[in-house]
């Protein structure tokens, strides 16, 4: 019962604050003349990103993934496994 009520208490200050925070004046930042070359790159009007590229790595670990899947799940129906059948060497199911 003591975690419960420790609970609604962190609960309620975090809800407290975020209220507080919610009416304060906005920040407005101001930009220092140094700095003012950062914002200052010129805008592009063909924005193409190659997501081909982008997320090749993750679907070559996938493809890579699923037939070392298929091999573990394959040597298991013929026979392999922990009683010491033919398994590859880095399936998770063989005895270390």
């Amino acid at each position: 019962m003591r975690e419960l009520a420790i609970e609604i208490g962190v609960r309620a200050l975090l809800f407290g604050v975020f209220v507080f925070t919610e009416f304060l004046d906005p920040f407005q930042r101001v930009i220092q003349p140094e700095e003012i070359w950062l914002y200052k790159n010129p805008l592009v009007q063909s924005d193409n990103i190659p997501t081909r590229l982008m997320f090749l790595p993750f679907q070559a670990l996938a493809s890579r993934r699923s037939t070392w899947l298929a091999s573990c799940t394959a040597s298991l129906r013929a026979g392999g496994g922990r009683a010491g059948g033919s398994v590859l060497p880095s399936c998770p199911c063989t005895a270390p």
